[in-house]
C-alpha cells in the first residue's frame, strides 16, 4: 500500500494495524536520516537508513531474511527523480521477496507526477517497469492520500536603483565567466546575492531561514537546522527536494518569502507556485482521499 501525507502517529497506527491483521513476524523500516520513523511492537523491528540499503552488510542478509512473514516499510524514501537509481534498484530486490510493503511519502512527488512511478515500483516493479505515469494506475493499487495545500505570499521590499544596476552587472559577469560550468549556477548565485539585500529589512524576534550562515544572526536559521515552526524565507534552495524537506520538517502551510523584486526572486517564487499548482492538480485528478 501507498499512503501520502500522513503524520508520524498515523503511520505508526497503520503499521501496528497491518502487523496484527497480516500476522507479520518482522518489520524492516527504511528511512533517510532526516526522517526516521519511530516504532516499537511485539514483533522484531529493524531500522535501516536509506543510504545503507546498497551496502553489502545489509543486502545479502536481508535477501535471506525477507519472506512473506516480513513487512517492508519505506518512510520518505523518495530521494531522487532518477527511477533507475542504484538505491532504488537494491530496494526492489527486497520488495520482490515479500508481498507486504507500505510506502509512506509526505508528498506524491519531488517535482511532478512522473515521480510517482518510483513509488509504484516499490509496490510492483515488474508490473510498472518501463511505463510512464497514468492516473489509472492509482486505482489499481491500495493508495490513499491526505491532500496538503499551501498559500504563498511575499513581503515586498524596495531596493535602490543602484542595487538594480549592481544586480545587472553581477548577472553579466556570471554569464561572461560561465565557461563550461552548469548554467544553473547563475540563478543560484544571483538568488544569494539578492538575499544579501534583505538583511536590513530583518526584524528582531522574527524567525527567518536562509541557505547558509552568512547573516550571522540568532534569528536566521539555515535549512539544515530548522525546527517544527514557521519561518519567513530569505532565499529558497535551488533543489526542489531540499525545499520539500523543509516543508515536511516545519509543517508550514503558509509560505512567506521576502521579495526584492529582482527577476531572480520572481523566478524562484513562480517556480514554487507552479509546483504547488501541480500538487493540487495531482490531488484533484487522483481523487485518493483518506
Amino acid at each position: 500500500m501507498i499512503r501520502i501525507g500522513l503524520e508520524e502517529s498515523e503511520k505508526q497506527s497503520l503499521v501496528a494495524k497491518y502487523i496484527k491483521e497480516k500476522n507479520i513476524q518482522k518489520v524492516f523500516i527504511f528511512y533517510p536520516e532526516k526522517f526516521p520513523l519511530k516504532f516499537s511492537g511485539d514483533v522484531k523491528i529493524e531500522h535501516v537508513e536509506y543510504a545503507d540499503i546498497i551496502m553489502y552488510k545489509y543486502f545479502y542478509r536481508l535477501l535471506e531474511e525477507i519472506d512473506d512473514s516480513v513487512l517492508l516499510v519505506f518512510n520518505e524514501c523518495l530521494r531522487t527523480q532518477n527511477r533507475s537509481d542504484l538505491t532504488y534498484n537494491c530496494a526492489h530486490h527486497y520488495c520482490n521477496q515479500t508481498e507486504h510493503k507500505i510506502v509512506f511519502e509526505y508528498f506524491p512527488f519531488i517535482e511532478d507526477k512522473s515521480d510517482f512511478m518510483i513509488l509504484l515500483d516499490f509496490i510492483n516493479k515488474g508490473k510498472y517497469k518501463g511505463k510512464s505515469f497514468s492516473y489509472s494506475f492509482l486505482h489499481e493499487e491500495n493508495i490513499m492520500a491526505k491532500p496538503i495545500s499551501f498559500i504563498v505570499k511575499t513581503l515586498d521590499i524596495s531596493i535602490t536603483d543602484k542595487d538594480i544596476k549592481k544586480y545587472e552587472r553581477k548577472k553579466e559577469s556570471l554569464f561572461k565567466n560561465l565557461g563550461e560550468s552548469d548554467p544553473d549556477i547563475i540563478p543560484r548565485r544571483l538568488h544569494l546575492w539578492s538575499g544579501d539585500l534583505k538583511k536590513s529589512f530583518l526584524e528582531a524576534g522574527v524567525q527567518y531561514v536562509a541557505r547558509n550562515k552568512r547573516f550571522k544572526m540568532e534569528n536566521v536559521t539555515t535549512y539544515k537546522d530548522i525546527q517544527e515552526r514557521d519561518y519567513i524565507i530569505i532565499d529558497i534552495p535551488h533543489r526542489r527536494i531540499d525545499f520539500n524537506d523543509f516543508l515536511k520538517k516545519t509543517g508550514m502551510r503558509n509560505i512567506c518569502f521576502i521579495n526584492s523584486g529582482l527577476k531572480v526572486d520572481i523566478y524562484y517564487v513562480a517556480e514554487l507556485k507552479a509546483w504547488i499548482e501541480r500538487l493540487g492538480e495531482f490531488y484533484a485528478e487522483a481523487g485518493l482521499y483518506s
